[in-house]
């Protein structure tokens, strides 16, 4: 039976809608592709009603549908925690809750994802997890917006995406996220995380010291591609990440199975675009 998923995804420098039609065989065709020059900055301030106006025209031909939300922190505040194994959604929420009253100042003005490491249980019968803190604003507003026209199924940031991504694929895969705000690598393995871990810079410079560094200093991910995206993701850094480090770079990769209507599918390469896919995938398939 045929499905159909839609998804919006803001970065740092533009935003993605998408909509997707699933077989129910694995194969998915990417009907509706948009990109706005609207990054997260555009929804601050005194920008903010205009751009979100802009943003929520993308899916009004489709309202009602429900749909998936993925928004790129300038800023992450990751925690590890250790929970009761297996512990169901609910009581991780509220563990995140309790952790967030301890870690954070004004916790209340924070988002948050969480996930288990893969193979971390300990003998205690606990197991060590990523919680990912992020300033609500202006995800909340965002997210509010879209709920009044949309049933939302996921509201996060692109890492449970990204995790749901590497499910499908065979081999250990790393995720590295270029901002001129942060440098973020997330290393998976068919669906769980191994490793993650960000620096916050000011500048190229920075970013490419702690690229560089990343790369150089992590055994979890020899003989692995690096997918890499994010503002400062381009030819030039491309260039220096490969020589100083020896890893192969590649741009963000779509999940499997994704096909495109139409001819031009240029606009749906960008990293926006890619996060909103992936995003719409994982809401379809769970």
């Amino acid at each position: 039976m045929s499905r159909s998923q839609i998804a919006c995804a803001i970065g740092n420098t533009s935003s993605a809608f998408v909509r997707i039609k699933s077989s129910g065989s694995g194969s998915y065709v990417v009907t509706a592709c948009k990109v706005l020059p609207l990054g997260r900055e555009a929804f601050e301030g005194k920008k903010q009603a205009r751009s979100m106006k802009k943003l929520l025209a993308l899916a009004d031909e489709w309202r009602g549908e429900a749909l998936a939300l993925c928004f790129c922190p300038g800023a992450y505040f990751p925690l590890h925690a250790y929970f009761p194994c297996n512990a169901p959604k609910e009581a991780c929420a509220d563990y995140c809750r309790i952790e967030a009253a301890h870690f954070l100042h004004q916790p209340e003005e924070f988002l948050h994802d969480n996930t288990a490491y893969a193979d971390s249980a300990a003998a205690n019968n606990l197991e060590k997890h990523l919680v990912l803190f992020y300033r609500a604003e202006p995800f909340k507003t965002l997210s509010i917006g879209f709920s009044e026209r949309h049933p939302l199924l996921f509201c996060g940031s692109p890492l449970i995406p990204a995790l749901h991504h590497s499910l499908a694929i065979k081999e250990k895969t790393a995720f590295l996220d270029l901002e001129n705000t942060h440098v973020v690598l997330t290393v998976a393995n068919k669906g769980k995380l191994e490793y993650f871990n960000c620096h916050p810079v000011k500048e190229r410079k920075e970013a490419e010291y702690f690229a560089i560094h990343e790369l150089q200093s992590n055994p979890l991910i020899h003989d692995c591609a690096i997918q890499a995206g994010g503002s400062l993701f381009d030819k030039t850094m491309t260039t220096l990440l490969e020589k100083e480090t020896s890893c192969h770079v590649v741009p963000p990769g779509l999940p499997d199975g994704v096909h495109f209507s139409g001819r031009d599918s240029s606009v749906c390469r960008s990293s926006a675009a890619v996060k909103a896919i992936c995003t719409a995938v994982m809401a379809i398939e769970n």
